[in-house]
């Protein structure tokens, strides 16, 4: 799954000292696990295929938070805190830290994991 791939990216990040890219990284992992949590458990889909990133935060929580309460609550503004430090790290001119690097994986993982559960629990 891409959004294993970019989990396991924020790992390297974070190692190398590569608190912007682990950021980033950590980020798409979530967005695209929830992508993927859209299309197995929802009928949610894009229109043309093509995911808008606020479409992906709003369903997640409007579909598998609040309606099917297939994810926890806690995991709810895991995606949009973790957007929100992405445009830190893509697109100002301050970085992101090794405290919030940190803080975004294990964010991220713990997102992951929610999704894993789900999938589980709902084959």
């Amino acid at each position: 799954m891409k959004a294993n791939e970019n989990l396991e990216m924020t790992a390297l990040a974070l190692e190398e000292k590569k608190y912007n890219a682990c950021a980033s990284r950590a980020y798409y992992a979530v967005f695209l696990a929830g992508i993927a949590a859209l299309l197995k458990l929802t009928a949610v889909r894009a229109k043309d295929n093509e995911w808008q990133h606020s479409q992906v935060q709003a369903e997640l929580n409007r579909q598998l938070i609040m309606r099917s309460k297939v994810l926890p609550a806690d995991v709810g503004r895991i995606p949009m805190d973790l957007m929100e430090l992405r445009h830190l790290a893509d697109y100002k001119s301050q970085s992101v830290t090794a405290t919030e690097a940190k803080k975004a994986t294990r964010r991220a993982e713990r997102f992951l994991y929610a999704i894993g559960e789900a999938f589980v629990q709902n084959p």
